[in-house]
């Protein structure tokens, strides 16, 4: 089950520099196929792993950063 906190550890990775924009899509293209969402979240669960998968499209060449640090604050707001 993926939680908050699991994609907010994810995002973090990201940040730091740890985990590629395409390697961080490509977990969320997994995710959002193969795992179940925390119940009480997810609705934001699926639209950040939505924006974040779409970040990346092959087909489009597209590859835009999308706005992390806004993903961030709605998580924050909501574990906090």
């Amino acid at each position: 089950m993926v939680t908050l906190e699991d994609l907010k550890a994810q995002i973090e990775l990201h940040a730091e520099g740890t985990l590629a924009l395409e390697d961080l899509a490509a977990w969320a293209e997994t995710v959002f196929r193969d795992e179940e969402f925390e119940p009480e979240h997810e609705d934001l669960i699926s639209e950040i792993l939505g924006t974040i998968r779409d970040a990346v499209d092959p087909h489009r060449f597209r590859w835009e950063a999308p706005d992390f640090e806004e993903m961030w604050n709605q998580i924050e707001d909501l574990t906090n």
